[in-house]
């Protein structure tokens, strides 16, 4: 009996190259994806029945496109349930709203013999008994599917809103959230050289004074242009890592959003801080309808590239930050928040070309 891969995407592609290397016979379902053993329409129940297993991609909403119950008996797995049986590491899970990719990173620096797996760094289903530890950063989306938690260590570091248009309402993307409390060991310790002493039972002093490096599109300070100082924080992909950039920067500052406000579907939040606030993209009004600042600067329907060259005409008499700390998710705007932050960083680095 043959199989099917459920999306394909990243991890949809990697499940793909494990059951080729298993020689396991599979068709691929993804609508957006064409190509040779890829179909493009929906399965009923009566093919889902026909697999001998589906393997289902993070990103499926399954009780969206199946509201009438008919995945309820399909036998199913994700990569990270073949991941659990298979591979031989001490695994440690990490996740939380914000943080988790900056946790993630700080640990594998500290951690010698690890990998990034997971949401960051390379599937998981390409390093198979390839560590001796591995930093697997996971989603809600990831968390909700899985069949069960073989996680040697659990790290919760927050849960606040987010991904509510997949999980329909807080409460239930919190239930997907905790289920890493149902790992072996548990705890919501976000320093990095606290979380190596758990791992290693060693003091953490002795990797207390390792400089860390930090992740690209996280606060990242670009250059400085005519008393302009930009900064890069396109991986605030939500209010709540947007809050955290706008009690770390110093006045004066401006801001620039953009991205789908629809992931949070919050109805409204003041910004106190900025000297103006600039909006652009495909969502840019429907985010002007959320957010209420004094100099709000609307750039409707309009590109990165064209917001930019109004702040490029821009004169400061003191030195003023050019916060791009988009506050959403990439939409209709971009692929992911790495295409917009290098977009960013290109337009910014054309000043000094």
């Amino acid at each position: 009996m043959k199989s099917l891969i459920f999306g394909y995407g990243v991890t949809g592609q990697s499940i793909g190259r494990y059951l080729e290397k298993k020689g396991k016979a599979f068709e691929i379902y993804d609508e957006n994806v064409k190509g040779p053993n890829i179909f493009n329409t929906l399965p009923n129940q009566k093919k889902l029945n026909s697999y001998e297993m589906v393997y289902l991609s993070p990103g499926i909403n399954i009780k969206k496109i199946y509201a009438n119950g008919e995945f309820n008996n399909i036998s199913y797995l994700t990569d990270i349930d073949i991941f659990f049986q298979e591979d031989q590491s001490f695994k440690i899970g990490i996740t939380g709203t914000n943080g988790k990719s900056t946790c993630c990173y700080h640990l594998h620096q500290l951690l010698e013999e690890s990998q990034l797996v997971g949401n960051i760094g390379t599937p998981v289903l390409d390093n198979i008994n390839s560590c001796r530890y591995s930093i697997i950063e996971l989603s809600s989306f990831q968390l909700e599917k899985m069949k069960e938690i073989r996680l040697d260590l659990g790290v919760l570091l927050n849960i606040s809103p987010d991904h509510i248009d997949h999980h329909g309402n807080f409460a239930e993307y919190k239930r997907a959230k905790n289920r890493i409390k149902e790992s072996k060991k548990v705890t919501q310790e976000s320093d990095p050289a606290k979380l190596w002493s758990m791992i290693v039972g060693k003091p953490q002093s002795a990797v207390q004074d390792i400089e860390l490096k930090d992740l690209p599109h996280r606060y990242q300070r670009i250059t400085t242009h005519n008393q302009m100082v930009f900064i890069n924080d396109s991986k605030a992909t939500n209010l709540t890592a947007l809050k955290f950039a706008l009690k770390k920067i110093s006045s004066p500052y401006v801001l620039i959003l953009c991205g789908d406000p629809d992931k949070e579907q919050y109805e409204s939040y003041k910004i106190i801080g900025p000297k103006k606030v600039y909006i652009f993209g495909n969502h840019a009004e429907e985010i002007s309808r959320k957010i209420f600042h004094p100099e709000k600067i609307v750039f409707k329907n309009k590109g990165l590239s064209s917001l930019m060259r109004v702040i490029f005409k821009e004169t400061y008499d003191s030195q003023t930050q050019i916060l791009f700390s988009p506050g959403h998710p990439s939409g209709q705007d971009y692929k992911n928040f790495e295409e917009r932050g290098d977009h960013f960083i290109k337009l910014v680095m054309s000043l000094n070309a």
